[in-house]
């Protein structure tokens, strides 16, 4: 039987699944002795060691030899599974990735300990992450906005062409609003941690070259294709997200873009402190103190609110609570938020049991978490989009039964995509010819596998003998 139990990570209840020692031996062989794998980080500002195990597991039994372990007085544990592992930024290498998968711990040494020993190489992950998240975003939302405004234009005059004025690129004032967000950002972080210019300001080049390569990585698709896309969903609008709005689109793309350019801002300032106050405790072989501390809470300039941090979650496929520890009593709901990321970009197809009971939770009547009374409106927000995203992606009831399945199988399950399909006239045009539109005799058509499409053959007339239709298939990506 599942059950949920205080662990050491905050001293709370957590929605992280634990395996009952008579299912576990159903499972496999009794467990050989634990190995530890070591993770050295030389610019971990923590004065104890962070111990991660497998949570399908259970809670680690103490292994025979403690070996460099031996010497902490206290350990931090947290159970925690591989897509876990990979939203708070710790990269493993091809043994250290088995042997968690065989229920191994994975230590994280702080390397500067009252000795001030030196350490290897540090595993942390989130900047680079939030970098790719933020340029390929940027490049998705000038795509978007390229194709709404082409969309608010042709409303306004049928005959509007889809001609330089729209192409791709960000040169136009409407489109320049991602470069301009950029700017705004940048300019509320002056404080002296940030002292790479660089990675505070920001050109189109970052647009035309970064962004270029980060979108494939991220998005698994070429610019070219994004604008593709954006345009046979800007097409749907209606059915899909509601009426068309430019502004509404514009505002919730620049919001994204905000609030990943603040993660990413806070991320290279906490970076760029631990590195140079952990470089001097290795060097003079000091502990780390209260001042050093304080210094990591660094403004107010820097914050997120609740919705920020699930956006950030969301968005940069990254646990927030990583960089705002005031929420990290949510690192469960910010854990599911990267993984609707993740999925949604194809880039994670299967429901882990953890987050499941999570997702259960959050689709559930009433749902558990508990905040401040300053945050309650931003979680019953994002318990909103959480059912949202749920019937978007994959169909609310359909995923509910997925966590369900999940949750009583202890396993990941594999969840089927919901695809959009929708008739595009005339019927050899390409999604991104300014003369595409709908075919209005057909609804937009959505469905786990094939094309399930309806027509309305009150209203329009009947397909005719040997008529060719041009049908575009997709996930949604621009939600």
């Amino acid at each position: 039987m599942l059950f949920g139990r205080p662990d050491v990570f905050g001293n709370r209840h957590s929605a992280r699944v634990y395996l009952e020692e008579d299912h576990l031996a159903t499972m496999r062989e009794p467990r050989p002795n634990v190995a530890i794998h070591d993770i050295r980080d030389p610019f971990s500002l923590k004065p104890i060691p962070i111990i991660y195990y497998n949570a399908k597991f259970g809670f680690p039994p103490p292994p025979i030899d403690d070996g460099v372990l031996a010497q902490w007085r206290t350990r931090d544990y947290r159970a925690v599974t591989e897509f876990q592992l990979r939203t708070r930024g710790v990269q493993l290498d091809d043994a250290q990735q088995v042997g968690f998968a065989q229920g191994d711990w994975i230590a994280i040494i702080p390397a500067h300990d009252d000795e001030g020993r030196r350490g290897n190489p540090d595993q942390g992950t989130i900047v680079g992450t939030l970098r790719t998240a933020l340029y390929g975003h940027c490049v998705r939302a000038s795509r978007v906005l390229q194709m709404a405004q082409f969309r608010s234009q042709r409303d306004r005059n049928p005959h509007t062409r889809l001609d330089r004025r729209f192409r791709d690129r960000l040169k136009d004032p409407a489109l320049a609003e991602v470069e301009t967000i950029f700017r705004e950002v940048s300019r509320l972080y002056k404080a002296p941690e940030v002292r790479d210019n660089r990675a505070r300001d920001v050109t189109t080049d970052h647009f035309e070259t970064e962004g270029r390569t980060d979108v494939k990585e991220w998005f698994g698709l070429t610019p070219t294709a994004i604008q593709s896309q954006a345009h046979a969903e800007i097409l749907c609008y209606e059915q899909i997200y509601g009426p068309f709005s430019y502004d509404a689109v514009a505002e919730r793309e620049l919001h994204i873009i905000s609030v990943l350019r603040r993660g990413h801002l806070r991320a290279i300032t906490m970076r760029r402190i631990a590195r140079e106050v952990a470089r001097h405790q290795v060097a003079e072989g000091k502990p780390v103190s209260s001042g050093t501390k304080a210094r990591m809470a660094f403004g107010k300039e820097f914050d997120l609110n609740l919705w920020g941090c699930f956006l950030l979650a969301l968005y940069g496929s990254i646990n927030s609570a990583a960089l705002y520890t005031e929420f990290e009593s949510l690192t469960d709901l910010f854990d599911l938020a990267a993984w609707f990321g993740c999925y949604a970009r194809g880039d994670y197809e299967e429901l882990p049991p953890e987050i499941a009971v999570t997702l259960d939770c959050c689709l559930s009547s009433s749902p558990c978490h508990a905040v401040s009374e300053s945050d309650i409106s931003d979680l019953e927000k994002i318990y909103e989009e959480i059912r949202y995203l749920a019937g978007l992606l994959v169909g609310e009831e359909s995923l509910r039964g997925t966590a369900q399945q999940a949750i009583a199988t202890r396993s990941p399950v594999q969840v089927a995509p919901l695809y959009y399909n929708i008739v595009i006239t005339p019927s050899r045009a390409k999604p991104g010819h300014p003369a595409a539109r709908i075919d209005a005799r057909f609804k937009v058509g959505k469905g786990q596998e094939g094309i399930n499409l309806s027509v309305d053959y009150e209203n329009f007339p009947q397909m005719t003998k040997g008529e060719n239709l041009s049908v575009r298939q997709f996930r949604p990506l621009l939600w």
